[in-house]
């Protein structure tokens, strides 16, 4: 239990800055956390080390004061709702790259440095993280493994949890352990990396990374095919019965073309120029069997052209998740459009994209400002979307939208688990309040 009574928020921030300087500690409205509309003050506090973030850990533990860690605060309005903290814990001033082994393909890194920012870093030395989040280019490292969201490269790379082998992550107790080991082989004993992957900064604040690392491939070659979903469909069904391996294999929509004609099925191969040219012929031959049009993109068009549909889902207010089966995600995507499209504020601007090896699509729109408060509406769009047994995550959206459909992911027993996990690393409920299981 807490030692004292909660402190006023001038009063943490008089005591953090002694820690951690006096210009990176200050008090802000909760509102300028992009996720909260309460006008309640909060202590922002910006730690550029491990040992700050203890000290900051510390103060909130004897203190009962809740936090909020965070990097550049990009994925805020991602996932589950949460309270306005006593403190927001800032990691981006902890973005410096710890080490890199270029022979073993390994780097680790700060969870305050930016997808863009380890980019820059790796393509100068020849190498590249093959992850592509539906997120903001300035998101960080910390804040996308914790969201543990994942993009289009999953098909061929996996997904992040499955390129983190190592984390050192501070708890609340004073502690800081190292999960995994800084090899690629780690078997022995229980996975606890992927503990914290995915978990919102629910269990401790992440301090370091290590990732495995891929070279950068020699040349990119990606085969955009137009036609109706069913073509595409089967033009997929073909691709995964085929030798082929595609980094990549996603249908794409625009709002403005129609969705029953101007569909685009987008599949990347990440390979030597001959073997990229060679995969290439092959699909074009499928594509034009099928009576799909095609084009072909190389390079640094390539490379634009998947920059582009990135933006398209992570520039709008609200993004779906739907999981399930790539062939039933596929005829489920027409009803569930017609659904969104009565959402939206304007319909043309809604961006549709759906694996077709991962089984994840994501419906990203602007949603009519009328109904943001209107339970009905998005009652209608988890009805549609259980019908086709989909299962739905409101992975980006205004608090007031996801306060209405944030609905627990974990199978029956599940949920006793990680209660159980809650109470082991945070029992006073203090570290990011309101993103766990059940609103905790």
């Amino acid at each position: 239990m807490p030692l004292q009574s909660k402190p006023h928020p001038a009063d943490t921030a008089e005591h953090l800055a002694n820690v951690i300087g006096l210009h990176h500690v200050r008090i802000v409205p909760a509102c300028t956390l992009h996720m909260h509309e309460s006008s309640q003050d909060v202590c922002l506090a910006e730690p550029s080390s491990e040992e700050e973030v203890l000290a900051v850990l510390a103060y909130a533990r004897d203190h009962g004061l809740s936090l909020l860690p965070c990097g550049a605060g990009r994925l805020l309005a991602y996932g589950p709702p949460a309270e306005a903290p006593d403190i927001w814990l800032s990691l981006r001033r902890m973005n410096r790259v710890v080490s890199l082994s270029q022979g073993d393909l390994i780097v680790s890194v700060e969870p305050g440095l930016t997808m863009s920012e380890l980019t820059s870093t790796l393509t100068s030395a020849g190498l590249m993280l093959p992850y592509d989040p539906p997120a903001p280019a300035d998101a960080t490292l910390g804040g996308l493994l914790s969201a543990g969201v994942s993009g289009p490269r999953r098909a061929l790379y996996g997904s992040l949890r499955d390129m983190a082998i190592s984390l050192r992550v501070a708890l609340l107790d004073g502690r800081v352990i190292r999960t995994g080991a800084k090899v690629v082989k780690n078997v022995a004993g229980y996975d606890m990396t992927k503990l914290f992957i995915g978990a919102w900064g629910t269990l401790g604040v992440i301090t370091e990374i290590t990732l495995k690392l891929r070279p950068l491939p020699m040349h990119r070659e990606t085969v955009l095919a137009a036609g109706t979903l069913d073509a595409l469909g089967s033009f997929r069904e073909r691709i995964v019965q085929s030798a082929l391996q595609p980094s990549r294999l996603e249908v794409v929509w625009q709002g403005e073309t129609d969705k029953t004609q101007d569909w685009v099925l987008a599949v990347d191969c990440d390979e030597h120029e001959r073997s990229a040219k060679a995969q290439t012929q092959i699909l074009e031959s499928m594509a034009h069997d099928l009576g799909l049009t095609v084009e072909t993109l190389e390079q640094h068009a390539a490379d634009t052209w998947w920059a582009d549909h990135a933006g398209a889902i992570s520039d709008r207010m609200v993004c779906i998740r739907l999981q399930g089966p790539p062939t039933k995600l596929f005829s489920a995507l027409a009803p569930v459009l017609d659904t969104i499209a009565a959402l939206a504020e304007e319909p043309r601007n809604i961006s549709a994209t759906a694996g077709g090896i991962t089984g994840v699509a994501r419906i990203a729109f602007d949603p009519a400002r009328a109904l943001l408060d209107d339970p009905a509406c998005w009652q209608k769009l988890r009805d549609v979307i259980a019908a086709s047994a989909l299962e739905m995550t409101v992975e980006r959206a205004p608090t007031a939208i996801r306060a209405q459909c944030t609905t627990s992911p974990f199978v029956p027993g599940a949920a006793a688990v990680m209660q159980r996990l809650k109470q082991t690393f945070d029992p006073e409920h203090l570290l990011s309040p309101g993103r766990f299981l059940g609103g905790m």
